[in-house]
């Protein structure tokens, strides 16, 4: 039956392919509020009021390795050597009655396989579920988005990734957005978060947790909590947003209670020159015994030189207060509802043990690159070095080590069967040779993560 099922989803997709379809590259909806007259949101600018259906989708293919990646108790992430291969397919589509309303839906399917037999965590089919699935609804100066739907603020240090469990498979948060956008040069989001760790309305349910709350151990609860965000572009030179958030404490859905963590912060973005741009961003967070604070900053020259291969220079920071175990109070940084990779998709398993993709306790000031060499490729590389503000690692150190990435994205062909269509890939390596916060043998063995993929998206 899961075979059946796998063949059925597969073959609806590539029956589809030779359609021309109105589809964005992505077949995926901005969380911010996609322009007029494009797929993801309202096509406020239209000629035409009539009803329109837009359709598509994606099929992702991805080869991963890692290795000797270290967890500050002095184990290895996942037992150390990972090989195995993502199947992942997307079908979407949205209905637009008007101007002022629309629906989305996208139906999302992964599953895994891997050279070591005895490891079958991820069957095919697996799941099948839904990762959007809302309605906009706009009057005058407000609009409405009801429903699972993506997130994306700034550059994603606070709100970004709803189902860290399940890596890239999806996104998807399970939210009220109401925007007001009546001020000049402004707008305003309310938001109402509530997902479910184990989601109630898949299909061919294997009663995964998606949220990884804690390090190593299933969860059943919800991931809650809302916030008021700003964003403003009045002064050309500086735009900035604001924004206060709150997130409750596990199952606790009760609002401003003595569990739940408060964070305020604001991003400066300044354009000093047609050259030379800076992104600074700076959080901090309150509750009951908590204390903790973010800074993200970097400033980025575009090299005049190498202007047609689009090539920017970088330098930046990156630090995340650590808790200091000689307090009564919780210092450590806690990422909300931006639990993923963020700067490295290496590092962020070494933060298993204290729940996924929970970045905290880090000092990175870093260098880096991107460029262009040729039309369809751009390389982007980066070198930093990582310090632990508060040395609880088993090595009693404070060197987490010298961290490398180089990515590689490619496009292959656009216009293959469609108008839209596109076949892209990348080519993905990092490298941390750990330092004195990890024992001796995690020091003796460099940490490895490798990812090729292939896409193809109508």
């Amino acid at each position: 039956m899961r075979v059946n099922l796998s063949i059925a989803f597969l073959a609806l997709l590539v029956a589809m392919m030779p359609l021309t379809v109105g589809a964005d590259q992505n077949g995926k909806a901005t969380s911010e509020g996609s322009p007029p007259g494009t797929v993801g949101g309202l096509k406020a600018n239209t000629a035409s009021a009539h009803p329109e259906f837009l359709f598509g989708g994606d099929i992702r293919l991805r080869e991963v390795y890692l290795d000797n990646i270290p967890y500050s108790n002095g184990g290895e992430a996942r037992g150390g050597v990972n090989h195995f291969q993502r199947y992942r397919t997307r079908l979407w589509g949205e209905y637009h009655l008007n101007e002022k309303f629309m629906l989305r839906a996208r139906l999302v399917n992964e599953f895994r396989t891997y050279p070591e037999a005895d490891n079958h965590v991820w069957n095919s089919v697996d799941e099948i579920l839904f990762d959007h699935l809302f309605f906009d609804w706009k009057w005058n100066d407000w609009t409405l988005r009801v429903g699972r739907q993506d997130l994306f603020y700034g550059t994603g240090k606070l709100i970004l990734e709803g189902t860290p469990k399940d890596g890239s498979r999806t996104l998807y948060f399970d939210a009220v957005k109401l925007t007001y956008s009546g001020f000049a040069d402004t707008t305003v989001d309310f938001l109402y978060i509530n997902t479910h760790a184990k989601d109630p309305i898949v299909m061919h349910s294997e009663d995964r947790d998606i949220v990884g709350f804690a390090g190593g151990n299933d969860y059943d609860g919800t991931e809650s909590g809302g916030g008021v965000y700003v964003k403003n572009k009045s002064i050309e030179k500086l735009p900035f947003e604001a924004y206060y958030l709150v997130k409750t404490h596990e199952q606790d859905v009760a609002f401003l209670n003595n569990n739940d963590r408060h964070t305020v912060g604001a991003r400066l973005m300044p354009v000093f020159s047609n050259h030379l741009k800076g992104n600074l961003e700076a959080a901090y967070q309150v509750g009951n015994d908590i204390s903790a604070f973010m800074v993200d900053a970097k400033a980025v020259l575009s090299i005049e030189s190498l202007a047609a291969q689009k090539a920017r220079m970088g330098l930046g920071w990156y630090y995340l207060s650590g808790d200091d175990p000689e307090t009564s109070e919780d210092e450590g940084w806690n990422p909300l509802w931006a639990r993923y990779p963020q700067y490295s998709e290496l590092y962020v398993y070494a933060f298993d043990t204290d729940g996924a993709g929970r970045w905290s306790n880090v000092n990175m000031p870093y260098i880096d690159f991107s460029i262009s060499p040729i039309e369809k490729l751009k390389m982007e590389l980066l070198l930093g070095y990582m310090w632990a503000p508060e040395d609880n690692g088993a090595g009693g150190g404070n060197d987490r080590g010298l961290l490398f990435t180089w990515k590689n994205r490619f496009t292959l062909k656009e216009k293959l069967f469609t108008a839209k269509d596109k076949l892209s890939g990348h080519l993905w390596f990092e490298l941390l040779d750990p330092g004195n916060y990890y024992t001796d043998e995690q020091q003796d063995h460099t940490a490895l993560f490798l990812r090729a993929e292939l896409s193809y998206s109508f």
